[in-house]
């Protein structure tokens, strides 16, 4: 069984989240790369989780699931419950309504 590795060209290893993609920018999602994807796979979901939130440990920002099964996610995924662009997959984040 081959293991699944998610990366981003938008983040350096052991670097801050850039502007952009945070909430004190455009609040934009970075585009991931998928390698080892199972072939058997249906769909694919992804979680967001701030390993070092300073006042809650592994706070989850974001989750997007049923996404198609695709070896690259695009960048600026729209925001609402569901994104039509990506076959209807649903997201939701964690500190407040969609936008």
């Amino acid at each position: 069984m081959e293991t699944l590795k998610l990366t981003s060209s938008a983040f350096q290893e052991d670097g801050w989240i850039p502007i952009m993609h945070s909430a004190r920018g455009e609040n934009l999602s970075p585009c991931f790369e998928l390698q080892g994807i199972a072939s058997g796979a249906k769909s694919i979901a992804i979680t967001l989780d701030d390993a070092s939130h300073p006042l809650f440990p592994n706070y989850n920002h974001w989750v997007i699931w049923n996404l198609p099964v695709q070896e690259v996610l695009p960048e600026r995924i729209p925001k609402g419950k569901s994104v039509n662009s990506l076959s209807g997959a649903m997201q939701g984040v964690a500190y407040g309504k969609h936008q």
